[in-house]
């Protein structure tokens, strides 16, 4: 028998290496885009049950931020940047402290928790802020997971459904 008690509820708190990002408004999402191709051979009528492959794997976080403007704390958001005191700048080279783990933390309507996380995750979308009245400038942060160069073949993300034990 079904019941709604499994449904994802889509509020939670998103952490920046185990800091919360603070106030975000309109949610966030959790994309994993993958390019698959089937493998096709002479006489094929269609795909076929065994050839078929994930060429890549991509899986994003993107978070729209409403709470994040000190020069500080910039540097944790986007790549490539520096603070000094309330002066944040571009040093336009990627540093490996601009990757951390994201994740997105929230629970079931029955309150079983789920855990969305991106491993070695960096914001490579632009800094970009729409500035216009009577309005606050909630930027969306396109955090997406990197492979590390010695292990290639495990994806970077992962998600926890329920108490881990």
């Amino acid at each position: 028998m079904a019941t709604a008690d499994k449904i994802l509820l889509g509020y939670g708190v998103v952490t920046i290496g185990e800091q919360p990002i603070g106030l975000t408004r309109g949610g966030s999402s959790f994309t994993v885009e993958r390019e698959i191709r089937n493998i096709e051979a002479d006489g094929d009528r269609g795909q076929v049950k065994g050839r078929i492959v994930i060429d890549t794997e991509n899986a994003k976080l993107t978070v729209n931020a409403l709470e994040m403007f000190s020069a500080p704390d910039m540097k944790k958001y986007y790549p490539g940047l520096v603070a000094e005191g309330n002066k944040i700048t571009s040093t336009i080279k990627v540093d490996a402290g601009d990757y951390n783990d994201v994740k997105w933390e929230g629970k079931t309507k029955d309150g079983e928790p789920v855990v969305i996380t991106v491993k070695n995750a960096i914001n490579i979308g632009n800094l970009e802020w729409t500035l216009e009245d009577k309005n606050e400038v909630v930027p969306a942060l396109e955090f997406t997971a990197s492979y590390t160069e010695d292990d290639r073949d495990t994806a970077p993300w992962e998600v926890l459904m329920g108490e881990v034990v």
